[in-house]
């Protein structure tokens, strides 16, 4: 069995201290501060000290040893209280009468998590001061999760990657996935899929993912998957006809997504053949034209093509008596039949 190394953090809290005798322990038997005879009207007297923040001596998969500096009392400490903090009155994990060192039992994870502990004080007539820093204990079990596969990167956009990954199937089940990049967390996805936004084009990331169980620990994170985001490789079809009159045309243009991945973003390229035609105006996409050039671009609802499917779009002009279709389609960067 493995020996986890601790991270040791503490910050104060201002939850109410508990002022009433612990409730049974998590085994169900009770954990009690014996704190000698109270005699009816006890003195007026101030509560204890807080303890100093506890320090993890070392750790195991189903606890750890703790010590602490000690609280001072005009009347002695009786005992001190070990609380797991659950933000309200805390789960009491440990009992000790007297000496400000011992042994914690703690929830055994199914992977690693941290618990934050912290320790009152009561004095020999049964009154709490206030409670210690909290420490946070990180506890792993010595059972290996294995870790989930490298993920696989596939470019949406300049600006957005998606990523897929597994966990083998002996693994205990993953309520939850958090994606990773440079000790930062950038998601928590609820399966083995998560796509990433807003990305810096250019720009190279590493990226890990790690399981979330149900407990609310965590496995191990995966190898990590470096890529840059760049515009994917697109597969499509561009079909163009054109009815022309006098000097004007009305054009119409499908463009059909032949591949397997959604073209995100769309951007449509081509080049008209004559120097005499002009775009004017066109309908379901931002048009321009610089030059011979012209491109259009998705608007708010058919910014995506998803696999199989013809996006229909046109555009009115003019031409000076010639009027030859475009050849040289493409879409984000890519050429199309």
């Amino acid at each position: 069995m493995q020996i986890t190394a601790v991270v040791l953090t503490a910050a104060l809290l201002a939850a109410p201290v508990p002022t009433t005798s612990p409730t049974p322990g998590p085994s169900g038997y009770p954990m009690v501060c014996r704190t000698g005879p109270i005699p009816p009207s006890p003195p007026v007297n101030a509560p204890p000290t807080a303890p100093g923040a506890p320090v993890v001596v070392w750790s195991f998969f189903n606890g750890a040893e703790l010590r602490w500096e000690p609280s001072t009392d005009d009347h002695g400490v009786a005992c001190y209280e070990v609380y797991q903090d659950d933000g309200a009155n805390g789960i009491i994990r440990a009992v000790f009468q007297g000496p400000n060192q011992g042994w914690v039992n703690l929830p055994t994870p199914i992977g690693t998590r941290i618990y934050p502990v912290y320790v009152v004080a009561v004095d020999r007539y049964g009154v709490r001061g206030a409670r210690s820093p909290v420490t946070q204990v990180r506890i792993s079990n010595d059972i290996v999760q294995p870790q989930p596969s490298r993920p696989v990167a596939a470019p949406l956009s300049p600006t957005s990657v998606r990523l897929s990954w597994t966990l083998p199937s002996y693994s205990s089940p993953a309520t939850a996935y958090q994606v990773i990049s440079g000790g930062q967390l950038l998601t928590t996805v609820p399966g083995t899929t998560a796509t990433l936004t807003g990305l810096t084009p250019g720009t190279q990331y590493s990226v890990t993912v790690r399981p979330i169980y149900g407990d609310n620990s965590w496995g191990p994170e995966s190898p990590p998957v470096v890529f840059t985001p760049s515009a994917p490789a697109v597969s499509c079809q561009v079909s163009y006809s054109a009815t022309t009159w006098g000097r004007g045309m009305t054009a119409n243009v499908a463009i059909k997504n032949t591949g397997d991945e959604p073209i995100e973003d769309w951007a449509l390229a081509f080049t008209f053949p004559s120097a005499g035609q002009q775009l004017e105006r066109g309908w379901s996409a931002d048009w321009a034209q610089s030059g011979q050039r012209v491109t259009a671009t998705g608007v708010n609802w058919n910014r995506d093509i998803a696999p199989g499917r013809t996006l229909w779009i046109g555009f009115n002009g003019e031409h000076t008596g010639a009027n030859p279709a475009p050849a040289d389609f493409t879409v984000n960067g890519s050429a199309c039949a």
